[in-house]
C-alpha cells in the first residue's frame, strides 16, 4: 500500500508496532518531546486532541528524525501557528510507531520521567 501524506508518499508494507501516548507540555517543549521520541527509534505519525465540542481533531505529522522535528517547530514559529494542544489546555495525543515493543517502552519511560506522559 502507498500512503499519501503532507510530506510525500510512504510505503506501508513494513511491520511496525504502534502506541498512542497521551501527553501534556508547554509550547517551548514541543521540539524536545518530538526529539525524545525519534531518538528512541519512534516515528510520530500524528497529533490529535479530544475537543469537547468538535470531538477528535487529528493532523498527520510523520516525524521520523531530529531534523524533521526541528523543521516542524521552525514552520510553526515562521507561520505563527499554534499547535492543536492549545485547544485542550496542552493535553494531546501522538500515535507513535517503532520497530519493537521495547522501543515503545523506552519512549514511554522517558516521557513519564520528563513529566510529559498523562495517564
Amino acid at each position: 500500500e502507498i500512503l499519501s501524506t503532507n510530506q510525500g508518499y510512504l510505503l506501508t508494507g513494513e511491520k511496525k508496532i504502534s502506541r498512542v501516548f497521551k501527553v501534556v507540555h508547554s509550547d517551548k517543549e514541543v521540539e524536545e518531546e518530538l526529539k525524545l521520541i525519534v531518538d528512541y527509534g519512534g516515528k510520530v505519525l500524528d497529533v490529535f486532541v479530544e475537543h469537547p465540542l468538535y470531538g477528535q481533531i487529528r493532523a498527520d505529522l510523520m516525524i521520523a528524525n531530529r531534523m524533521e522535528a526541528k523543521q516542524f517547530v521552525e514552520q510553526m514559529e515562521a507561520h505563527e501557528a499554534h499547535p492543536l494542544k492549545l485547544l485542550t489546555d496542552d493535553c494531546h495525543y501522538h500515535t507513535v510507531v517503532a520497530g519493537s515493543e521495547e522501543q515503545l517502552d523506552l519512549i514511554e519511560q522517558e516521557l513519564k520521567m520528563r513529566g510529559y506522559l498523562q495517564e
